[in-house]
């Protein structure tokens, strides 16, 4: 049965967090299985739009594996890869779904200090976060919802009801406060008490 609350998402991301537009090229990134329902919908969502969709799937366990013995030659090889392919997109969408989000531990630290150099940074911080339309997220799952003090089923209605708001009839509705706070040059704050 379909989540018409992920189609929402998938529309709310695509359309208010990257705008993405007919012929753009997005890729969406996905760590852990579990977002895989979200990421078929954003590839959905983008064809309807007449984007261009690409993927790709990370699992950290098989990262860690790579990098506890990776030379710096084998990382840099790694990113040039995907550099080339993250410098042909226009957009990109990075869900973050891991069961385990200290996966990576265990990776000696040097060889993180290398993958962090020499992948890390060209690829995400100096090409994408320059270059594209991006946005990243978190996608509720049971470790989640554990950081949350919340069962899973609970932390999902959370996570949904705010990130399935209409974020466009929220930004007009603050319109008003933007110009007076525009027009302002100070602001005093009064905190009061109960």
């Amino acid at each position: 049965m379909r989540d018409l609350r992920i189609e929402k998402l998938a529309i709310n991301l695509l359309k208010h967090s990257i705008n993405l537009q007919k012929g753009e090229k997005i890729l969406i990134e996905i760590i852990g299985m579990e977002a895989i329902p979200l990421g078929k919908e954003l590839i959905e969502q983008s064809e309807n739009i007449g984007a261009l969709p690409f993927f790709n799937i990370i699992d950290h366990e098989i990262l860690r594996e790579i990098l506890i013995n990776a030379s710096k030659e084998q990382i840099k090889l790694y990113a040039k890869h995907d550099l080339e392919r993250m410098k042909d997109m226009d957009a990109y969408i990075g869900i973050r779904a891991s069961t385990n989000t200290a996966e990576l531990n265990g990776v000696p630290k040097e060889k993180m200090a290398l993958y962090n150099k020499y992948y890390t940074m060209p690829v995400h911080f100096e090409e994408r976060v320059k270059h594209t339309k991006w946005c990243i997220l978190r996608y509720p799952n049971a470790s989640m919802a554990q950081m949350s003090n919340m069962n899973t089923e609970e932390f999902e209605d959370f996570y949904f009801n705010v990130c399935t708001l209409d974020y466009n009839k929220m930004s007009k509705a603050m319109d008003n406060l933007v110009d007076l706070m525009n027009k302002t040059k100070k602001v005093h704050i009064i905190r009061r008490r109960n």
